[in-house]
């Protein structure tokens, strides 16, 4: 009895031991649960702030990616704008290059046509020149027939100087051959001073026409006509600078003036030795020669009319191609006016073409600088497409993030309600528990009331046992066994409820751990 009374002792201070392990624990698991609920605030706040923060960084990023799209955008309106601008006015520059290169053309091609008719002009005059030249060399060769006539009648007065010497030396004959002779010669002479007079006319006329001082008449002796043919050849030779002239007229006179010496030297034997016989033999050469005087005079008449008529010609001809040397002179100095004209437009058109170059130059170099603007700014453009590009790349990738974090908050939100959910289970859990240890603790109280009614009883059965030893050992054991197997029983609840303290502390214990390793990650 005492050993049952000791096991169960035993067995109540065992109970009240884990009883106050229980107490300990749920304590224990209280505390943790207001820790836990603590941090459950605390984590709660922190994501919210978190997710305020998330939220604020979303829309500062956000504010800045369409700022800084919002700029981009801006200067490359403004940069496209600028390159519109700079195009259009290239585009203006080279239309008026190209108007400059039209006029240019333009001008060139007139240019041309100037300097075709300044070629033309050129050759026209180049004809006037090669006319006139024609002209003075018909004038050149009238002169040149002039000068021969003019040396034929010198010849003819040499003939004449000849015949009249003859005559006077024949003159101491017969008085009627000499009167005759001398009617004959006087008539000659009167011939040849007409043909002097004529002579010295046309020459003071060619004197004038040629710009020479005029001969005077007493220049025209008998003695001194071939000095003065001689002069006036020499005249005829200077101004027209031909050297050549000496031709065989000189010979001829030559040849005269040596007839008449020989005839002058004749002696006077021969004409004074027979008077009557010499002057018969005389006078019929002298007729002979007379007659041909006289036929070769009317000759040298009509070749006279006929030179003064080639005169006339000459003269007519001489004032046609003065009017028309003056005339081309005018020309030449008009076209010498228009080549001075042309010349300094053509210096004109050069200048204006050197503008035009540098002006195109010009428009070229800027128009090279605009296209490396262009270029550049199409590089810029690419660049800031490329930046614009990675700038929507981070905005996806941000935006992905956002994504990515807001399903971690999703996640979050439903762990956090699931802790919640798991919270009020554990707060149920916990209340559920708190019941059991209050129904533990009221039986508990129940098996102290009953330990102490049993103690009571055991002390009264002890009284009885004392009193009723003998009588009742066998009924005491009976119901000592009976009791036995109560307390047995009832020592078997308290382990089964002690065993399920112990499975939900473990529980606690494992979603104590659960909340610290969910803890971590946030």
């Amino acid at each position: 009895m005492f050993l049952v009374n000791y096991i169960m002792y035993k067995g109540w201070e065992r109970a009240e031991n884990e009883v106050l392990v229980l107490k300990k624990q749920t304590e224990a698991v209280t505390q943790k649960n207001s820790v836990l609920e603590e941090r459950v605030r605390q984590l709660d706040g922190a994501l919210k702030e978190c997710l305020r923060q998330l939220r604020q960084a979303r829309e500062e990023q956000e504010q800045k990616l369409y700022d800084a799209v919002a700029q981009k955008s801006c200067e490359w309106e403004s940069t496209k704008s600028e390159l519109e601008n700079q195009l259009i006015e290239l585009r203006s520059q080279l239309q008026s290059a190209k108007t400059d290169v039209i006029k240019l053309e333009t001008m060139e091609k007139e240019n041309a046509i100037l300097k075709r008719e300044l070629h033309s002009q050129s050759e026209e005059l180049k004809l006037m020149t090669c006319e006139r030249d024609l002209s003075t060399r018909a004038a050149e060769s009238a002169s040149k027939q002039h000068l021969d006539s003019i040396k034929k009648t010198a010849k003819l007065e040499a003939e004449c100087r000849m015949l009249k010497a003859l005559a006077r030396k024949a003159s101491h004959a017969n008085d009627l051959h000499s009167s005759t002779s001398t009617v004959h010669v006087e008539f000659f002479a009167d011939s040849q001073s007409d043909i002097v007079d004529n002579l010295l006319v046309i020459e003071n006329d060619n004197c004038k026409i040629n710009g020479l001082k005029p001969v005077d008449s007493g220049f025209y002796k008998p003695e001194s006509r071939v000095i003065v043919a001689e002069m006036g050849k020499f005249k005829y030779e200077r101004p027209l600078g031909r050297n050549h002239m000496v031709s065989s007229v000189e010979i001829d006179l030559m040849d005269d003036f040596l007839e008449m010496e020989r005839f002058a030297s004749l002696p006077e034997t021969e004409s004074g030795s027979g008077p009557e016989t010499g002057a018969e033999g005389r006078d019929q050469p002298l007729k002979a020669e007379l007659d041909t005087m006289i036929t070769r005079t009317a000759e040298l008449e009509e070749k006279l009319e006929r030179v003064e008529a080639e005169k006339i010609n000459l003269e007519m001809a001489l004032k046609e191609c003065q009017k028309q040397l003056k005339t081309s002179q005018d020309q030449l100095k008009e076209t010498q006016l228009k080549l001075v004209d042309l010349e300094t437009q053509l210096a004109m058109v050069n200048e204006a073409k050197r503008l035009s170059e540098l002006e195109v130059e010009a428009a070229n170099e800027k128009l090279t600088k605009s296209t490396n603007n262009l270029e550049d700014a199409k590089v810029n453009l690419v660049e800031l497409k490329n930046q614009l590009i990675v700038a929507n790349e981070e905005k996806f990738v941000i935006e992905s993030e956002l994504k990515t974090r807001n399903i971690k908050k999703q996640e979050v939100e439903l762990h956090v309600k699931s802790l919640e959910l798991e919270l009020e289970a554990l707060h149920s859990s916990i209340g559920t528990l708190e019941e059991e240890i209050k129904r533990e603790k009221c039986v508990s109280g129940e098996a102290v009331v009953r330990c102490q009614t049993l103690e009571n009883e055991i002390s009264r059965m002890k009284l009885d046992y004392q009193l009723q030893r003998s009588a009742g050992i066998e009924e005491f054991r009976i119901n000592q066994d009976k009791e036995l197997a109560v307390a047995a029983s009832k020592f078997t609840e308290c382990q089964k409820t002690i065993a399920s303290l112990s499975r939900q502390l473990k529980s606690l214990a494992t979603f104590d751990d659960f909340l610290i390793d969910s803890e971590r990650p946030v």
